[in-house]
């Protein structure tokens, strides 16, 4: 019995010395408050961050160019292509619906859709802003290869499918035709309007 008793006496010392020491070590625990200097820092990190990022894209990029002797153009998104094939059909233009068939894969030729068809207005920005900016520079009919850095492509979060975070992508556009249904606002897709993922 008395040995039960000092081992319940004890214990109890035990947990009263340790509660003892978490409120001492809380008193003087630091507190950093974000002040307007710390909340300007972190803005500078994160925007030399976004420059190394893209800087490493561009390297990439041109490497990519380089090996395969392309000619390409700038859109103004930032994105590149070579149009290789010129379409004989009416130039495309804001508001027209289009449906539009690509392949999409990664620098090192991983394959993420291999035969992507998407039903988008052009000029809404449905799939992504190198897409659109691509599409607005071609005929319908037309065929090219476009390499889209990340921040003209799905970003920091990816497509949330199939295409990583901070992923540059290239497109082998196969075919744009122009059509006559406008999708719904109500069937938007990862990919696209309507679109159809193989």
């Amino acid at each position: 019995m008395r040995h039960c008793l000092m081992k319940r006496y004890f214990h109890i010392a035990i947990i009263s010395l340790a509660c003892c020491l978490t409120a001492a070590c809380g008193d003087n625990t630091p507190v950093v408050e974000l002040t307007q200097d710390n909340s300007t820092l972190v803005k500078e990190n994160m925007i030399n961050a976004n420059r190394v990022v893209i800087q490493s894209e561009a390297t990439q990029i041109e490497s990519y160019v380089n090996r395969r002797g392309w000619e390409m153009k700038p859109l103004p998104c930032g994105a590149l292509y070579w149009q290789t094939v010129s379409g004989q059909g009416p130039a495309i233009n804001p508001e027209d619906t289009v449906v539009v068939t690509y392949r999409l894969e990664a620098l090192d030729g991983t394959p993420f859709y291999t035969n992507q068809r998407d039903t988008l207005v052009v000029g809404r920005r449905h799939v992504t802003v190198a897409l659109d900016d691509i599409l607005q520079q071609l005929h319908y009919g037309s065929q090219a290869w476009m390499i889209a850095p990340s921040n003209t492509a799905y970003g920091v979060v990816g497509d949330g499918d199939r295409v990583p975070s901070r992923t540059v992508i290239v497109y082998n556009i196969k075919d744009i035709q122009k059509s006559k249904k406008v999708p719904s606002k109500g069937k938007s897709t990862s990919m696209g309007l309507l679109g159809e993922n193989k």
